[in-house]
């Protein structure tokens, strides 16, 4: 059976990668081991360790150099680039299925950079058809 998705979404400082931390504490405290996958290509410091990281294969401040781009910018690119790999990050859980009851998501912090582009659309429909998928979308206040 595939693992259930929670796809953390929300606007920069709403609490999303330390919603993300304390779910993965959570999960790992109740034995039910979380697959993390990290879609941010410009945090400087995650909290907790990934199986899968986009800074491991998309350097953000490369992409900035190399494409004459800003920040926002960079960051649709390196999702771009990434969600070209979809299909690899979907096998890569699915052979995990049987060793882990999780998996979490955390994206980056300019939701509009990742809810209103191609590739956040890629990324979030590849892994809604795929796994059962739950947003949480996270708000200030």
């Amino acid at each position: 059976m595939a693992p259930p998705t929670v796809i953390c979404i929300g606007m920069a400082g709403s609490g999303k990668t330390t919603f993300m931390q304390r779910l993965n504490s959570h999960l790992h405290t109740k034995k039910d081991v979380p697959y993390v996958i990290n879609l941010d290509p410009a945090v400087l410091n995650v909290p907790f360790g990934c199986n899968i990281d986009i800074r491991d294969s998309i350097k953000y401040k490369k992409v900035m150099e190399n494409y004459n781009l800003g920040p926002n910018g960079a960051i649709v690119t390196s999702l771009n680039l990434f969600s070209t790999k979809i299909d690899q990050v979907i096998g890569l859980v699915e052979k995990k299925k049987d060793k882990v009851d999780y998996c979490i998501i955390d994206t980056p912090g300019q939701i509009e950079c990742f809810i209103w582009s191609a590739s956040g659309s890629i990324i979030t429909e590849a892994l809604a058809s795929t796994f059962p998928t739950m947003p949480n979308l996270q708000k200030n206040g």
